[in-house]
């Protein structure tokens, strides 16, 4: 597509976009009822398990997602939404259940975006993957907080991609690929303020990219864990200058670490790509001249409560 079509597409998107007729999707429905009563102190477990066996698709796939989690830890298998419950926590039901509604919205009816929709959607799930294993490290964050995090980092690509299968399904890959990289955290960002992400959610698609973020406090971040999840995801972590990227330093991973994450954590992140249902990993270790780096993990705050999958991964790292 020449350059002057794409501006034009470019100039219809930001007029839609100024004017508010940008059309956004919904938040699934039954994603936004398993949110609604988890955030309710006085709901439950028999409300939350009535809810989710209703759908079957839900239903297998927070099973399989609770043995794909246990599956190192030697745990029993379990068969029913309650025990899948249990093991996995509310948290990580939300961020599973929105994994199973927003893969249905990953589609288009050209071939081109319908494509591009695939390897954004698999990209999400690397990077929500990623966050989790990160923020496991992170005394004040929260795993399966960082895990939707990473789900949701690029998600203003879904509306362009939606927009363009309506109005230009003959946008050819380069210009598809020139209009998300103009205007997908500003959509995503609409997005999240219309779906009432917290504004933790919505930083992250506004500031992942940017490689010299500062914050007021100088402790790592959503944002960061992102940043660092998403470098880590392009296969080309080995070559990044980490030494330069500030959320990096905040989450207090040295550029060796960096460099080594994908094979020290190989097996930390098959579970968490078990759970998300992409295809696990192998590596074939390098030989061995001195202890790798790694990057220390902190004790586990008295008090705070955990899932069983929780405890068990930290007692991996440990």
């Amino acid at each position: 597509m020449v350059t002057e079509q794409l501006e034009a597409i470019a100039t219809e998107v930001d007029e839609a976009l100024n004017s508010g007729q940008f059309e956004l999707p919904t938040f699934p429905d039954i994603a936004m009822k398993i949110r609604d009563l988890i955030d309710d102190p006085n709901v439950s477990a028999d409300q939350l398990v009535n809810l989710l066996s209703a759908d079957p698709v839900i239903t297998a796939h927070i099973i399989k997602a609770a043995n794909s989690a246990a599956a190192s830890g030697g745990s029993v298998r379990v068969d029913t939404v309650r025990a899948a419950a249990s093991r996995l926590g509310y948290r990580m039901l939300r961020n599973l259940v929105i994994t199973v509604t927003l893969s249905k919205l990953f589609k288009a009816g050209s071939p081109i975006i319908d494509r591009k929709l695939k390897q954004l959607w698999e990209r999400s799930r690397i990077v929500a993957a990623n966050s989790f294993v990160i923020a496991l490290h992170q005394r004040h964050l929260k795993p399966e907080q960082a895990m939707l995090a990473g789900m949701i980092h690029n998600l203003g690509a879904l509306p362009l991609c939606i927009y363009a299968d309506r109005h230009h399904p003959r946008l050819d890959a380069d210009a598809l690929d020139a209009l998300l990289r103009r205007f997908s955290a500003r959509v995503g960002v609409k997005l999240l303020d219309n779906w009432h992400f917290p504004q933790e959610m919505v930083d992250v698609i506004a500031g992942y990219e940017n490689l010299q973020r500062q914050n007021e406090n100088n402790l790592s971040d959503y944002t960061d864990v992102v940043t660092v999840a998403s470098l880590q995801s392009t296969g080309t972590a080995k070559f990044v200058a980490w030494k330069n990227v500030s959320a990096a330093a905040r989450l207090g991973c040295s550029p060796e670490s960096c460099f080594s994450f994908n094979e020290d954590y190989v097996d930390q992140l098959n579970i968490a790509f078990g759970m998300l249902e992409l295809p696990t990993r192998t590596v074939t270790p390098a030989p061995v001249q001195e202890p790798a780096p790694t990057i220390s993990v902190p004790n586990k705050p008295e008090g705070t409560e955990s899932s069983g999958i929780l405890s068990m991964l930290r007692n991996i790292f440990k």
